[in-house]
C-alpha cells in the first residue's frame, strides 16, 4: 500500500509531489500513472477566476493512503468524488475516510486521511480556496463561521453530502470537456462553479436554520445514494415502491422516508417527479423528441396526464416547448 503524506495548499505543488512519489511524469499540467500503478491521471486546472482545481480520473493496482497534514493557514478543500464501487456492503468502512460517490468539505487545519482500494475507479474534481476568497465569491458575511461550525459538528453525516444525480452530471459535463476545444477551460470553470455553488447555497440553508439537526451515518447516506440512484435509473418504467427501496438500504420505511428528506430535500416520489419532469424538459428543449415520444420516455401512457404533470412543474405545455423555438 503506498501512503502518502502532503501538506500543500499550493495545487501546482501537490501535483508535482505525487509525481515525484508515484514516479510519473507531468506534462502541460497533466500526470498521466504509469502501467505498472493502474490507469488513468491527475491534471491541474488553472482556472480564470484565480481558483485552482485537479481533475481525476484514475483506476490504481495498489491501496493509496493519503495523509493531509494540518497546516496554520486557514483554507479549506472541496472534493466532489464519484468511485465506482457497485454495491455499498464491499466498502471498507474502517478507515476514518473511504472512497464513496460523496462531496466533502475539510479545513486544512485539521488532519485528515483518505483511503482509495485498489481497483476502484476515482472521479473527482477537487478544489482549494481561502477563507477570503470564499467570503468574496459568496458575499455573505461571516460564512467562514459558517463552514467552521459545518465542520466542528462531529456527526459524521456532516462530513459528507450526496453526490446526488445532479452533482454527478455537472462533473461529467466538466470532465468530458475536450481539450482541443477553444473555449476548454471556461466550460471547466463554468461547471465547477456551479458545483460550488450547489454545494455552499444547500450548506448554508441547512447551517442557517438552528433547529437543522440531521443525523444520517456515513453508511445510510451510500444507502440513500443506492437508493437514489435506482430511483432514477430508468424513467420509463413505474418506480419501486417504498417497500422494496427500503430493503435496498436495509432500513424501516419510515426511517428511509425522514433520512431520504433530510439528505434530498423532498420526500422521495416528489424528488423522482422533480427529475422525470427535468429530463422531459430537456428532451423538449433539446428540439430531437415530440410529446408524445418524450411523455413514453418518461413513463407516461396517457399524454394528458404527462401534459397536466409538466404543466404543474413548469406553469407550461409540452407542447409550448416545441413551439417556442
Amino acid at each position: 500500500m503506498h501512503k502518502i503524506e502532503y501538506n500543500h495548499t499550493n495545487y501546482n505543488d501537490l501535483l508535482k509531489h505525487f509525481a515525484k512519489t508515484f514516479n510519473c511524469k507531468i506534462k502541460d499540467g497533466k500526470m498521466v500513472f504509469t502501467k505498472e500503478l493502474g490507469e488513468g491521471y491527475m491534471r491541474l486546472v488553472k482556472l480564470p477566476n484565480g481558483l485552482p482545481a485537479i481533475i481525476s480520473d484514475y483506476t490504481l493496482k495498489e491501496d493509496i493512503l493519503l495523509q493531509r497534514k494540518k497546516v496554520k493557514e486557514d483554507f479549506f478543500t472541496l472534493r466532489f468524488d464519484e468511485a465506482d464501487i457497485k454495491n455499498v456492503e464491499q466498502q471498507d468502512t474502517s478507515t476514518q475516510n473511504t472512497a464513496k460517490s460523496a462531496v466533502f468539505l475539510m479545513s486544512t487545519k485539521f488532519d485528515w486521511l483518505f483511503f482509495t482500494p485498489k481497483n476502484i475507479r476515482i472521479k473527482g474534481i477537487n478544489i482549494v480556496f481561502s477563507r477570503e476568497w470564499l467570503d468574496s465569491f459568496l458575499g455573505i458575511e461571516r460564512v467562514g463561521d459558517i463552514l467552521k461550525k459545518y465542520l466542528s459538528l462531529k456527526t459524521s453525516s456532516f462530513n459528507y453530502e450526496a453526490l446526488d444525480t445532479e452533482y454527478k452530471r455537472i462533473m461529467a459535463e466538466a470532465m468530458n470537456s475536450n481539450e482541443d476545444q477553444i473555449f476548454e477551460l471556461l466550460i471547466i470553470q463554468n461547471r465547477i462553479m456551479l458545483l460550488m455553488e450547489r454545494f455552499f447555497t444547500r450548506i448554508y440553508k441547512k447551517m442557517s436554520d438552528s433547529s437543522f439537526d440531521m443525523k444520517v451515518s456515513n453508511d445510510d447516506l451510500q444507502r440513500l445514494m443506492l437508493v437514489e440512484g435506482e430511483l432514477l435509473k430508468d424513467f420509463s418504467v413505474v418506480p419501486p415502491g417504498i417497500p422494496k427501496l427500503a430493503r435496498m438500504a436495509a432500513m424501516s420505511p419510515s426511517k428511509l422516508k425522514t433520512s431520504f428528506r433530510d439528505v434530498y430535500g423532498l420526500p422521495i416520489y416528489q424528488y423522482f417527479q422533480k427529475h422525470r419532469m427535468n429530463k422531459a424538459k430537456a428532451m423538449l428543449l433539446s428540439q430531437k423528441y415530440n410529446v408524445r415520444e418524450v411523455g413514453i420516455d418518461v413513463g407516461f401512457s396517457n399524454l394528458s396526464n404527462f401534459a397536466k404533470a409538466f404543466k404543474k412543474s413548469f406553469d407550461q405545455l409540452p407542447s409550448d416547448i416545441l413551439t417556442n423555438k
